[in-house]
């Protein structure tokens, strides 16, 4: 089975409200970070970390924002991330030329990251609806991307 190598809580800072007044406010996500295997090696940028965060060794609890609707212009996902938390998980885990693989691309964030950091990035998603918003957005943001096939080409 997998190896857990942190469990990181983010909280978010400016959470939507609880519209029924019955719960506590949902206010933070776990994000598990996990390698294939026990025998596995994995990276982690700790350098990089340590000065994104004044010379400090990173936390595993990290105050982001959720995304505001500037970053939901392709559409709203239910689950959307901020780019803010996918680029530090991307800066943290992977070096430049490394492929990040998201199973549940949603709104195409992870994709996002990825390629800002230097990254090639496989999306995999369920819903047709969300897999448009997302190779949108991608194409927007990076007009050379490839995505299924190759651009021009059917």
């Amino acid at each position: 089975g997998y190896k857990i190598l942190n469990h990181i809580a983010w909280f978010k800072v400016n959470p939507p409200p609880n519209l029924s007044c019955r719960y506590f406010t949902h206010s933070t996500e776990t994000i598990i970070w996990a390698a294939k295997n026990k025998d596995s090696r994995h990276f982690f940028n700790y350098p990089l970390m340590k000065k994104m965060n004044n010379d400090k060794q990173m936390l595993s609890l990290w105050s982001i924002k959720a995304p505001g609707s500037a970053e939901k212009i392709y559409g709203k996902h239910p689950t959307q991330k901020p780019i803010e938390l996918l680029d530090r998980i991307v800066k943290a885990s992977t070096k430049t030329g490394d492929i990040v693989l998201d199973p549940f691309s949603g709104s195409g964030t992870t994709g996002v990251a990825a390629y800002k950091e230097g990254r090639q990035y496989i999306g995999i998603e369920l819903e047709e609806e969300y897999l448009k918003t997302s190779i949108k957005r991608l194409k927007d943001e990076f007009d050379s991307i490839k995505y299924g096939k190759e651009k021009g080409k059917s």
